[in-house]
Order: C-alpha cells, then structure tokens, then sequence
C-alpha cells in the first residue's frame, strides 16, 4: 500500500548544510561530527556525496574520488547522523566534471556560441543534455542510493547553468545535441548569438527550460525507484538561498520572501541563510544581526530554519553567526508543537515577475510597502497563479509581471470579477499596446513615456479618497509612465502635470495639466481593479520616499479597504499571520536593526497594540513578552528581536 505520510510531512525541519571542500574530507570524524550538529540544534544535514568529486569509493570509472577520503567514510557519517536523529540529504552537483574526464569525453561540455568550453580551476561545465546528465548522473545516484541510506537528495546547479563563478556570462548551450534538439523540436536552426529580440532565441530558451524540467523528473524517477522515502529538492521540499554578495545591494527582506514564495504549496521550504559573504569571501561569515534576522522571517513565514556554511562546523573559523543561528534553532526546537506545520491566515498575495533575476525592484517596492504597513501577504510567480493561491484572497497585487499568460490572466480577472480587489503596477498583464487583464478597463496603451519632471497632482475630489497623499500632493512617478486609453466607466485619480523645464530655477515650473491619469479604477462585476501606469514599487525601493508610500498606503486602505493591524507600530517591524488548527499565530521581527547597509541589535518597542480579527479566548507571547487582551485589542509589552503571540480561538 502506498504511504499517504513520508518522513518530511510534519517534520520539525531544522536544517545545517555543510558545503565541504575535499580537504574536510581529510581528517572528518564521524561521531564528532554528528555530536557538532546535534548540539547545533539541527535534524537535518546535507552534505557532500558526489557529481563534481565522488565522497566515497564510486566505482564508476568517470566519477573521480576525492583523493582525501582518509576521515570516516561517508557511510559512517550518514550512520552516526542517523543514530543521533539527524535525517541526510546527499548534496549532488552534476554542473561540472574534472578536466581529466572532459578529456575522455569532449561531448559532455557545455559549448559557448564561439564552440569554447566553461573551464572553472580544473573543471569543466556539462551540458544538460550531454550523455554525463542524461545517462551517467543516473548511474551515479543509483550507485550511491543502493550503498549509502541517505534521506533526500539535493542537485546542486541542475540545469543549463550558463554564468561563472566570477560572475561571467556565457550565454547557452551551442553543443551538437543541442543543436540536433532543437532542429528535431522546431525544425529550426539554433540562433548564433544571445539577442533577446530574435524570436529564435526566445524559442530556444523555452527548449532548454523544457529540457531542465524532463530531466528533473527523469532524474526524481530514478531516486524513487530506489525508495520513495527519499526526499527530493524540487518535488518534495523546495531549497532556496538568502545570501549576499560583493558589490550587490542588500535585500534586507530576502529570506520572508524566499520563504513566502516556497513554504504555503504543501512542500517543506529550506530557505538557507548563506554564512559567507560572497563568493569570493567563502570563509568570512556575515555579520551576526543579518543571520539572526533571516532565521526569524524563515521560522515566521515557514516555520523552518536552515543554515548554510563552507566546511564543517567544527573547523569553520569564523563562527561569529554561531550564536544567533542557534538561538532561533532553539525557539524552533522549543516550540515545535505550534511553528510546524502552520497555514498562511493573509488575506493579501503578491504576484512577483517569473524571469530570475538579482534584482526585481518593482515588486521589492511593493514588499517594503505591506511590510511597512504591517500588511500580512503570500507571494508567489506568474507561475503560482492558481484558483488554489487565490482561495480565501481578498486583495491580488500584481507587481510588472509583464510575463502573466492568458491563463493567469484569465484567473485574475475572475477573481475580480467575483468580489476581489486587483492592484496591478506597470506592466503586468500588458503587452505591447494590449492590455489581456480585462478588469483593468484599459481599452490601448498608447505610449510608453520616458518622463523626467513629470508629476501628478491632486483635485480636490481626489483628495477626499487619497486622504495621505492630499498631505504631500505632488507626487513623482520616476522615468516612465503609460498614456492610455480606457474604458467608459473607469473612475481616474491624479492628474498628470507633463514636463517642465529642467532648469535653471526660475523658469522650471508646469503651465499645463492633462487629463492622464495616474490611477484608475474600474468596477469590474462584483469586484474591481485598481491600476497604477506607473512603476510605484520600482520608484520606492529606489528612491524611498513616503511621498510614494503614501498613495500605495491611500490604495491599500481606503480603495482597496484592508484593516489596519497595527497602526501605531514601528515601520522596520514585520507583522505574519499564520493559523494552526484553532490559534492565529501573530510573528512580530523587529527589523530596526538593519541601519544603512549594516546589521546591528535591534532597538526595543514597547506598548504595542494590535487589532487582530477574530474573537480569542486567550493570548500568551513566547519570546520573553507579556500579552494582555482589551476591548477587542491584543497589547503586547515589549519586542525584542522576535515575538511569537499566539491567540487561541474563542
């Protein structure tokens, strides 16, 4: 009989990965090394098993063993691991073979457009259409799964992996049986350089994103044969990176979204918080502040911690984030009856673009804004847009997803069309002059505008709705805006002053006003959509300025009417709702701390209320706080780092 119920369902999850470099492999013991991670506070590890370098004595003649296996087999850790209570997940990356193996088998690389080969200090990119993915990897996970009794699996770089290390771009795969792929799939020829404009090229992308997802499922059908007790990064729990790197701007709410976006589709979220700077600092850890603060949004939104660091933690030589990780994995341990297992009680979902990216400021801005409003929210990509995601939804914010499909489209306009509110900003739902989201009443696009002084301004009708922008009443767009033409009906806000001059002073004021609108809304059935031809959440991640706040505050609760939670409480903290059986689970993270673009401790609030919906019969904090109930108000008297309040149902 099938098992309905795997060893990760349910799990208290509580994950230390740790990345070894072969030379950890040396001296490695194995009960030392399972005591480190159980005083650590973890229940599950993943470490090093094969692909790049074998971990253990492969005998398949192109999987090269590491020449340090002197410690304790892997055989011996994975044992010691287990009778300490800890699960293993075999960490596997199939992205690379060393240069001795490239040599016996050329076809196996990845191919540049000019026929060069990715050559990374020794070793060499694969391509995943080669013979090494498709075939040889299936080998080695069968080899290792039948000798070792790991948990789970993890692939490492799985798919076509086209950047270096050092940050280089190298395009796509020109390999022959690439080549042959798409010629068999499109009957066309391969494109001959990366031009996102080629119609070709966008066809290739969506062959080799094709090709990914078939080797995934080959490559999850292999491991379940095996046991389909193994869990699988993908299938079963979904891996994720809050990490930062040199020269690369600070998200301060990584982990919350990451966690957001993998933790509420029924599979278990792994959000690791990366030990190391960058990629080029592999050893220097981040500073305590930010490794503290990414474990609580992981344990608010997910209710899972996990770590990530280089080597082992008994050799580690900058353990400075030591403490902080384990002070949320304690909390994690303590209260496992309540942090596992949670659903989300938000009433808000994001939609963020689908493309992979550094950075994606436009949705960036509209986090920063539900976080400073204290608005609980889900997130997910175009992808997630599903009847199940909009269940129970009553405000959809749709942030430039400029690569919404008809479907999601479709979705979208029926959820308004039932009763819900759409927020859409920029583009999303727009393509070239063609609005596919119907509810937003807009008949063409007829032009995208660069802008340079351009602003809206207020009528005084305008100013009885938009009551926090009528304090600030000029408001900037930033460097492009949408002329459009709309549907009859559709009810317009703000008035659009065009460009002044750009100076000198004296002459650099507006002599004229359109009728362009900088925010619409259409009723749209019993529901309606809301529309900014703007970029608001780009300009405000960027620039920061209340000035902006204040009309996605004005849309957020007087248009879009959600309640205030949390209206006297300070900005910097994080509000999550989440529901267990018959308790709302309330998680407050005191992000004050972050100042600049450093990390520090966090500065105590005091007096908190908070308006809760719903009737509790009682309250109680579970981080050091006191919580009393009046009249409706759940008061809270102090926040440190982190609290958990939860309220059980009357």
């Amino acid at each position: 009989m099938r098992k309905t119920k795997h060893w990760w369902q349910g799990y208290p999850w509580r994950m230390v990965q740790t990345n070894f470099r072969e030379i950890d492999m040396a001296d490695i013991d194995a009960e030392t090394y399972a005591s480190d991670l159980a005083d650590f506070g973890a229940t599950v590890v993943t470490l090093n098993a094969g692909g790049i370098l074998a971990s253990y004595e492969s005998k398949l003649p192109y999987h090269m063993v590491s020449k340090y296996l002197t410690g304790s087999s892997l055989k011996e850790m994975v044992d010691a691991c287990h009778a300490k209570g800890i699960r293993v997940i075999a960490r596997m990356d199939f992205s690379k073979i060393p240069y001795a193996v490239y040599e016996q088998h050329p076809d196996w690389a990845f191919r540049t457009a000019n026929g060069g080969i990715i050559n990374q200090n020794g070793f060499v990119q694969t391509c995943q259409n080669s013979e090494y993915q498709q075939e040889k990897a299936m080998e080695i996970l069968k080899e290792l799964l039948t000798t070792h009794p790991f948990d789970g699996v993890y692939c490492n770089m799985s798919g076509f992996v086209a950047t270096g290390y050092d940050g280089s771009i190298y395009g796509f795969c020109t390999c022959d049986r690439c080549k042959a792929g798409f010629k068999a799939a499109f009957n066309m020829d391969a494109p001959d350089k990366m031009d996102m404009r080629n119609p070709t090229m966008m066809r290739y992308m969506g062959f080799q994103s094709g090709a990914g997802k078939k080797l995934r499922a080959k490559m999850n059908a292999v491991i379940k044969s095996v046991s389909e007790e193994i869990a699988v990064d993908k299938v079963d729990y979904l891996r994720s990176e809050s990490h930062t790197d040199i020269d690369i701007p600070i998200w301060v709410y990584s982990a919350s979204s990451n966690a957001r976006q993998t933790v509420f589709g029924g599979q278990v979220s792994d959000n690791a918080s990366v030990d190391y700077m960058g990629f080029r600092y592999r050893e220097s850890s981040v500073s305590a502040g930010v490794s503290e603060l990414r474990q609580w949004q992981n344990l608010a939104n997910a209710g899972s911690t996990s770590v990530y660091v280089i080597g082992r933690l008994d050799n580690h030589r900058d353990k400075s984030t030591f403490e902080s990780h384990k002070n949320v994995f304690r909390f994690h341990k303590e209260h496992e009856d309540i942090v596992v297992g949670r659903t989300s009680a938000a009433e808000v979902l994001l939609v963020a673009k689908g493309q992979a990216g550094r950075s994606d400021p436009e949705s960036y801005g509209w986090i920063r804004a539900l976080t400073a409003c204290h608005v609980p929210f889900d997130e997910v990509k175009p992808g997630g847009v599903t009847e199940a995601a909009l269940t129970g939804k009553k405000v959809v914010i749709v942030a430039d997803a400029k690569d919404l499909q008809p479907a999601h489209c479709t979705l979208l306009d029926a959820f308004a069309e039932n009763g819900g509110t759409l927020v859409v900003s920029g583009d999303s739902g727009v393509r070239g002059d063609v609005a596919s989201l119907k509810s937003l009443g807009v008949a063409k696009v007829l032009e995208k505008k660069k802008t340079m002084s351009t602003v809206f301004t207020l009528s005084a009708s305008d100013a009885e709705v938009l009551t926090r922008s009528a304090a600030a009443p000029v408001i900037a767009p930033g460097a492009e805006i949408r002329v459009c033409e709309y549907a009859p009906g559709v009810k317009q806000y703000l008035h659009t002053e065009p460009e002044p001059f750009y100076g000198p002073p004296e002459i650099a004021y507006h002599t004229a006003e359109t009728e362009n609108p900088g925010l619409t809304v259409n009723v749209y059935g019993s529901g309606k959509a809301v529309y900014f031809p703007w970029f608001c959440g780009s300009f405000y991640h960027n620039e920061g300025y209340t000035n902006t706040l204040n009309i996605m505050q004005d849309v957020l609760f007087e248009i879009c009417n959600l309640p205030q939670l949390a209206p006297g409480l300070h900005e910097s903290v994080e509000l999550v709702l989440s529901k267990k059986d018959n308790k709302t689970v309330v998680s407050l993270i005191n992000g004050s701390g972050y100042f600049g673009n450093s990390f520090f401790k966090p500065i105590p609030m005091t007096n908190i209320a908070l308006h809760i919906p719903g009737s509790f019969a009682n309250a109680k904090a579970l981080n050091g706080g006191t919580v009393t109930m009046k009249d409706g108000t759940v008061h809270l008297d102090k926040l440190k780092e982190f609290e958990m309040i939860v309220l059980e149902d009357n």
